[in-house]
C-alpha cells in the first residue's frame, strides 16, 4: 500500500484501490503504523497496526468523518504505547469484566458450573434467585463488597442458619469460577471469603425402636401406596430419596438381589444390596404398563416426584414430630452400628466417600451407651481388685527391686466392727489411740461414728477421767430397723478389727 503524508484537507479525496474487497490502506509518513483505510463504498476509517506475541493485529480507531486527523494520531499513539508495555489495546476482557452484573455472573455460574457438575444445582439456583438477584442483581459484580454479602447472610440466618451458610459457600464458589472465566478481575477480593458463619449443630434425629411400630402402621395405612413403598424402601436400604424414586425395574437383579443406581450424589455408580425384606417389599409393588419406574407417579410413564406431603400425613398419623425423610437414611446407619457393623461397612452401605460423613449417620441410643459404660465399669473394678503378680518367695516383682529401707504403704482394706463394740471402745480410751490400732485417722474414725450415730466423749472428758472424777457415758441411741449394725471404714495395715 502507498505511504503518504496524510493531511486533513486531502483525506476525502483518497480513493479506493483494489479488487474483490481487498484492503486499501494509505499509511502515514508522520506516524509509522498509522494509516487511513478506504472501503469500496467510499467510507474511510483511521487504523493502526502492531505485532504482539508474534501476532499481527489491525486496530480500527474511528471513522474519518467523526475523528480529525490529529485526534486519530493521538489515539494511535495511546494504542502503540500500550503495545510497548506488553498490553493488547484491543483486549476486551477489561470491558467485559466491568460490564458483568451480578445477575449475569449468577446465571453463568448455574449454566457453566452448577448444572454440569452438581446434582443439587437446583438448590444453588433457588438460593441465588431468591436471595441474591432481587437485592444485588443489577449491581456490577466487581462492585459487590463483603459487607453486602454479610448483610444478606445475616438476614437469611435469622430464620435459617444452615441455608445462610450454604448461600455464602455458593457465592464464594461463584466468584472463584468467575475469575477463571474472565468475568471477574483476578485481583478482586472474593466478597464471600472469610465470612463468619453461623454455628450449626449436626442433626442426630433418627427413628427409635419404640417409634417404629407407630411409624410402620402409619406408612401402611396411607392412601398413597407408592409413597408407602418408597418410604419402606428408604428404611430397608438406606438409599437416598432421589435414588429410590428414580430406580427402574430394569435396574433390579433378582438373582443377585442388587439394585443398580447409575447416578448418585457423589457421582459414583452404586450397586445397592437388597435384603430379603427389601425384595419382599419390591414384590408387593404393582407394576404399571408403559411405566419403567418402580415408584410410579400420576403422570403416565413418569416416577413419583414428591413424597413430602405424604410423609407429613404419615407423621401426623403416627403422632411423631421433628422427623424428616432423610432421617430414615440416618436411621439405617445408626441401627447398623448399634448391631455391631463397622463404620467402614456402614459407609460402604450408604455410599459415602468420606469416613467423617458416616460418623454423622451413626448414633447410639441410651441403652447402648449405658451397656458400654456398665461393661467398662465392671472392667475397671475387676482390674482394681486384681492381685499384684508374685515373683518368687511370695514377694512381688516390685518388692524385689525396691531399694532397701524404702517401704510402700500397704493396700487399703475395708474393716467392719459392730456398732456396740465401737461405742464401748470410744468411751474407754481416746479416739486417737483407737484410730492408731484400727489403721485409720482420728478424723476418719470420728466420721464413722457420726455415720453410725455413735456418741463420742465431749471436750474435757478424758481430763476428768485422769483426775479421778466421776464421768457418765452418753447412752447409745437405738438404730433404725432397716439400718445395718455394722460400721465399715477403710484402713491401712489394720492391727485390730475384721477385714471385710
Amino acid at each position: 500500500m502507498a505511504v503518504i503524508k496524510l493531511r486533513q484537507n486531502t483525506i476525502k479525496s483518497l480513493a479506493y484501490v483494489g479488487t474483490n474487497n481487498a484492503q486499501c490502506i494509505y499509511w502515514d509518513k508522520v506516524l509509522a503504523a498509522f494509516g487511513l483505510r478506504v472501503f469500496p463504498n467510499g467510507r474511510s476509517s483511521y487504523v493502526c497496526t502492531y505485532r504482539l506475541k508474534g501476532r499481527r493485529r489491525l486496530a480500527t480507531l474511528g471513522r474519518s468523518d467523526v475523528l480529525t486527523l490529529e485526534q486519530a494520531r493521538k489515539k494511535a499513539r495511546v494504542y502503540l504505547g500500550k503495545v510497548c508495555e506488553g498490553e493488547d489495546p484491543q483486549d476486551t476482557k477489561t470491558e467485559d469484566r466491568a460490564a458483568c452484573t451480578v445477575k449475569v455472573l449468577a446465571q453463568t455460574y448455574i449454566d457453566r458450573h452448577a448444572k454440569p457438575k452438581k446434582s443439587s444445582w437446583r438448590k444453588d439456583a433457588s438460593q441465588l434467585r431468591r436471595y441474591l438477584v432481587p437485592k444485588l442483581g443489577t449491581r456490577l459484580a466487581h462492585a459487590v463488597t463483603s459487607a453486602d454479602i454479610a448483610r444478606l447472610h445475616s438476614e437469611i440466618g435469622s430464620k435459617a442458619p444452615y441455608v445462610a451458610n450454604h448461600f455464602v459457600a455458593v457465592i464464594k464458589k461463584m466468584y472463584n469460577v468467575g475469575k477463571i472465566w474472565g468475568l471477574i478481575t483476578p485481583e478482586m477480593v472474593n466478597p464471600a471469603a472469610g465470612m463468619d458463619l453461623f454455628p450449626v449443630h449436626k442433626r442426630r434425629r433418627y427413628v427409635m425402636p419404640a417409634e417404629m411400630p407407630a411409624l410402620a402402621a402409619a406408612l401402611d395405612a396411607d392412601v398413597n401406596d407408592y409413597a408407602c413403598h418408597a418410604l419402606w424402601l428408604l428404611l430397608l436400604t438406606g438409599l437416598r430419596r432421589s435414588e429410590v424414586l428414580g430406580a427402574k425395574w430394569s435396574d433390579v437383579d433378582w438373582d443377585r438381589r442388587t439394585l443398580h443406581i447409575g447416578k448418585t450424589k457423589n457421582g459414583d455408580p452404586l450397586l445397592a444390596t437388597l435384603s430379603t425384606q427389601a425384595i419382599a417389599r419390591l414384590d408387593r409393588i404393582p407394576r404399571q404398563q408403559g411405566n419403567e419406574y418402580i415408584i410410579c407417579g400420576k403422570l403416565p410413564g413418569q416416577p413419583l416426584m414428591y413424597i413430602d406431603s405424604a410423609w407429613r400425613r404419615m407423621l401426623k398419623g403416627a403422632n411423631l414430630t421433628n422427623l424428616r425423610i432423610h432421617d430414615l437414611r440416618r436411621t439405617v446407619g445408626s441401627w447398623l452400628v448399634q448391631d455391631g457393623a463397622s463404620l467402614h461397612l456402614v459407609g460402604d452401605v450408604l455410599n459415602h466417600r468420606d469416613y467423617k460423613t458416616t460418623t454423622g449417620y451413626a448414633y447410639f441410643q441410651t441403652q447402648q451407651r449405658e451397656r458400654a459404660l456398665e461393661q467398662h465399669g465392671a472392667n475397671v473394678l475387676a482390674a482394681a481388685a486384681a492381685s499384684p503378680l508374685k515373683s518368687g518367695h511370695g514377694q512381688s516383682a516390685a518388692d524385689q527391686h525396691r531399694p532397701e529401707g524404702c517401704e510402700l504403704p500397704s493396700a487399703t482394706k475395708v474393716q467392719r466392727i459392730t456398732r456396740e463394740e465401737l461405742y464401748v471402745r470410744v468411751w474407754s480410751e481416746p479416739i486417737t489411740r483407737i484410730a492408731g490400732k484400727l489403721g485409720i485417722s482420728d478424723v476418719g474414725l470420728a466420721k464413722a461414728c457420726r455415720r453410725a450415730n455413735i456418741p463420742v466423749p465431749e471436750r474435757g472428758y478424758w481430763a476428768r477421767v485422769a483426775a479421778g472424777q466421776t464421768v457418765h457415758w452418753t447412752p447409745l441411741p437405738n438404730q433404725t430397723h432397716d439400718a445395718s449394725n455394722m460400721v465399715k471404714f477403710k484402713s491401712q495395715s489394720p492391727t485390730d478389727g475384721k477385714t471385710a
